[in-house]
């Protein structure tokens, strides 16, 4: 009779097999989880761009309305000729020149008892004054003045030339030329609408 050996009948590919069909399964159901979670965000997406998209045409609608409503206004050619005088007015005035705005910075830098004679612009920044002072110690405070940090901020570059004193019947003075360099930022159209300086 035949020995038949129970212990060595296991089959293989049962416990196996089983473990690699559920993997599968779980793989498969996890790819239409994803799959479908896909699906639903770009459908989502999809009613969300005709969303917007039909918001963006009603606000277009209204733009084109309303611009259509501002082409029919009466008056609208006078006002248009208004508005390019205003703008022509302030390219004139930003491009003008304001000497006036020089005197005050030259004036806190000044001495009380200096005088001008003469005010001349050379080439480029330069600027030219003949002035007179009652005597040589007045023309040393004059000329320490140049050390100020509030004259130097708007005046460099300063030579002075040709002293020449003068004598009169009851006093003398010292008149001399002053050249300097003045900041082109002092000349220039200040808008007092705009912020800063």
């Amino acid at each position: 009779m035949a020995q038949i050996n129970l212990l060595k009948q296991t089959n293989n590919s049962g416990a196996g097999g089983g473990l690699k069909e559920s993997s599968v399964k779980i793989f498969v159901r996890l790819f239409v989880v994803v799959f479908l979670a896909l699906v639903i965000y770009y459908g989502w997406l999809f009613f969300q761009s005709k969303s917007i998209d039909g918001k963006i045409s009603s606000v277009q609608t209204q733009i084109s309305g309303q611009t259509q409503q501002a082409l029919s206004l009466t008056g609208r050619g006078e006002l248009l000729t208004r508005q390019q005088q205003l703008q022509n007015l302030n390219t004139l005035v930003a491009a003008h020149v304001y000497w006036s705005q020089i005197f005050k910075p030259l004036a806190d830098a000044t001495l009380n008892n200096a005088s001008y004679s003469s005010f001349q612009v050379g080439t480029g920044n330069d600027l030219i004054l003949s002035a007179t002072v009652p005597g040589l110690t007045d023309l040393d405070r004059y000329m320490q003045v140049f050390n100020l940090p509030q004259f130097n901020q708007n005046f460099s570059d300063i030579r002075i030339s040709g002293f020449t004193i003068v004598r009169g019947k009851n006093s003398s003075s010292v008149k001399f030329n002053v050249q300097m360099q003045y900041n082109p930022n002092l000349i220039q159209y200040h808008n007092p609408n705009t912020n800063g300086d």
